[in-house]
This record gives structure tokens, sequence and C-alpha cells, in this order.
């Protein structure tokens, strides 16, 4: 079975990288010429931890290669698009380009190509697809899955391994030996249902991810108030057997990245086309969207104003181990914290500086990738995306380096181990919900 690979950036280099290393061959289709040379020579668009290995092995084994060509889509039995959903303003998502690459490769694509589409889409997008499909060829015959992607940013190649379950939409059943064949080797829980369900599954489960999040968000209020620990808190939540160790229970400022906000607007957007009234949806946008305020009002009343006072963020990308910006909490804060007139310091080994002037003005920010440099003359320390080398840091050195009033602020409880660490440095510890 030869598998065309549609669309290069996270989802499509990991899905070709590893259906490659589940012995298919794989030709990964993208229109730039820079990410597709990149590939050929073993260089992913996003770094992903073991992912630029597969890609060099299944090239050598002459199972792997990557082109502009659409016209190579002609000898594939399968076609998957792949091409990641852009966020726009609001996080919402764009489907331009993965309607212009179905639009692109139609020419190209033989009868009876199954074509399956793992870029996250609105429910009853797919429908719109078939359509389209049909009008552009008339009497072209194909057939059509919808198979969500679940990758998480520095987890992918584990995510498509070692998957807890496969969701496959398919209205027309005859092909669902060959597709679910594809991914035999993984041996997991292989879930067929129709298209429009496998589209929901994706929304439902992420929205359920953020409820979960902000009730936890809610609980940590609770909790300040009464003297109890939502570390502690989650903990026993965890050990129930009907929420699991799995549970998204960490309270902190807010959920980053945008895709979980994405999730509840396209919800809310087809909710409200049918006149449908989402009030637990509606009041998870509500929270999170409220939730980042809690920097700020924690730290005034020990910093006071925060005009010309210098902040530095520990971490600033969208998860700790990835190299992207996108929707990224520690972005939009300082951003908010330039706006109150303080000066910023940016700490991050992952981020290429270059990346930041796309989202931050050159000259309005100062950038480390050493976190004792970046403290250095700074009142407020404010880590949101942690990573572990910080845990090793000395915390008396750290206090020497700062400014009067030397706050931290841990947004998700990550150093509250080391909470005793600090204070004893005489670094003033600001946890959530404890």
């Amino acid at each position: 079975m030869k598998i065309a690979v549609l669309g290069l950036w996270h989802s499509g280099e990991v899905y070709s990288a590893c259906l490659a290393d589940l012995g298919y061959e794989i030709i990964g289709i993208d229109e730039n010429t820079k990410t597709v040379n990149n590939l050929n020579h073993g260089t992913a668009p996003l770094a992903e931890p073991r992912l630029e290995s597969i890609i060099k092995k299944n090239i050598k084994k002459g199972r792997l290669k990557y082109s502009t060509d659409f016209s190579l889509l002609s000898a594939c039995d399968v076609v998957w698009v792949t091409a990641d959903t852009p966020l726009e303003k609001e996080a919402q998502g764009d489907l331009s380009k993965i309607l212009t690459y179905i639009k692109k490769s139609l020419p190209h694509l033989k009868k009876g190509v199954l074509i399956i589409i793992s870029s996250q889409l609105p429910v009853g997008t797919s429908a719109k697809i078939i359509k389209f499909v049909s009008a552009s060829r008339k009497n072209f015959k194909f057939d059509y899955a919808y198979q969500p992607e679940n990758l998480r940013l520095g987890e992918a190649i584990n995510n498509f391994m070692k998957p807890s379950r496969i969701i496959i939409g398919m209205d027309n059943l005859k092909r669902r030996k060959e597709i679910t064949n594809i991914f035999r080797k993984l041996k997991t829980k292989i879930l067929i249902m129709n298209v429009a369900s496998a589209e929901m599954v994706k929304h439902a489960t992420n929205a359920f991810l953020a409820t979960s999040l902000c009730f936890i968000y809610d609980i940590a209020d609770v909790c300040e108030e009464v003297g109890a620990d939502v570390t502690e808190v989650s903990r026993g939540l965890r050990a129930d057997e009907r929420i699991g160790e799995g549970a998204y229970l960490d309270a902190s400022a807010g959920f980053s990245g945008g895709h979980l906000e994405r999730e509840l607007n396209y919800l809310r957007k087809v909710a409200g086309s049918k006149k449908i009234n989402l009030p637990v949806i509606a009041s998870v946008v509500r929270k999170n969207n409220e939730r980042r305020k809690i920097v700020f009002r924690k730290i005034s009343p020990l910093l006071g104003s925060f005009k010309n006072k210098r902040v530095t963020f520990l971490g600033i990308t969208y998860k700790s181990g990835t190299p992207t910006l996108t929707s990224s909490l520690p972005i939009k804060l300082a951003k908010e914290t330039l706006l109150k007139g303080s000066k910023i310091n940016l700490c991050d080994p992952w981020i290429n500086e270059d990346e930041i002037t796309k989202e931050i003005a050159t000259g309005k920010y100062s950038y480390f990738a050493d976190p004792y440099k970046s403290a250095r003359l700074s009142h407020v320390i404010i880590c949101i995306t942690p990573w572990e080398d910080l845990k090793k840091l000395d915390f008396r050195k750290i206090s020497s380096l700062m400014a009067s009033p030397k706050i931290f602020f841990d947004a998700r409880n990550y150093f509250s181990n080391m909470k005793d660490a600090m204070e004893s440095a005489g670094i003033k510890y600001i946890g959530v919900g404890r």
C-alpha cells in the first residue's frame, strides 16, 4: 500500500515518519520547498523527541520521501490529509490551507482512492468536503474517513505509536478492514463510528479536558480561603478510579496553546447555528478568560505598582520542551505586563529568539537562555511553563541576583516542594490554590 501524507507541519511530519516506520511506502507532500528539502535531509519543521531519527532511518530504507509535486498523488492508494489548522485570533481554526490542498490534489487522485483526514475540523466539515470532491470530479469514485489526530507537542511519537485508542469515522464501511489494517501493529482499541461522531469526539475530548481544568481552578480558589492545598486535593481526586491518574487537575493561571479554546469555540459556533444553549461550555470559556488575571492579583499586594519594575518570565513556550509560541500564555501575560509599564526578561532555552520578535517588538524585552542571567535585577519571576532543570536552581544565588521585593510566582505549583528553600533564601513564594 502506498500512502501520501498531505501537509507537513506537526501532524504531517509525525504521521509520515510513523506510518513509514510501520512499514508503509510513504510520500509526504507539501507546497513549502524549504520544508520538503529539510525533511529529505532528516530535519523536521517542528522538533519532537526521536522524530528525526525515525525520518532518517526510513528515508535510508527507501520507505519515505518528501516532495512538492502533487502529481505523485496519482500513484497512491491512500491520501492522508494532515495539514495543520492554524489558529486565528480568538482561537478560531483557519481551514483555508486544508481546502486549498484538497483542491490542488483533486486532479491527481486516482479512482477508488481512500481519502483520510486527520486535520482538526469543525463537526460537519467532512460532509462539506465529501460534497465538494463529488461535485468537482463527476463520476469520481472515492471513499472517505475521518481519523482525528491526538498528538501532543513533545509527546507526539508516543501518542502515535502507543495510543489509548484510535477513532475512525466512516459512513461507508466497505473499506473498514483496509483502514483498520493500517493500524494493526499498534495493538490498541479501534473504534469505528460515523464521520460526524468522530468529528465530535475530538471536540468533546478537548472540551471535557478544558472543563476539568476550569473545575480545578474553582476548587483552587476555595482551597486558598479554607486552608486546603489544591495539590493534595488533586492527588486525592486522581486516586479515585472514577477520575484516574491522568485527569487534567493541575491548578494554574489558565490553559495555554489555543487548541482547547479552538474546540470550545467550534462547539459554541455549531451550537449557536442550531440555536442550542451551552451553559457549561460558556462558563468554561469565561473562567479561562478571567483566570490569567490571578497572576497580577496575587503579585500586586507584594509588589505594588508594576510600573518600572523588572519582571522575568521563566519558560515562554506554549509547552515545556517545545519551540513554539503559538497562543503561549506566558507571551500573552508578558504583553500585558509591558502595558503595565514593566520591563520584561524572557528566558527559555527551547526557543529561537527570532520567534519572539514575531510576538513582541525588538527592544521591548531582554532575552536569556540562562535563568541566572534572566533573574538579575528582577523584582518578580513568573514561571508558567517550567522545565525540569529549573528544579536544580540555586535559589540563594537567584535571590542574590534579584531586586526587592523578590517575588516568585509559581503558576503551576511546580516548585511547591521548594517553597521553604525559596523563602529561607529571602524569596517570597506564591503558588496557586495553597
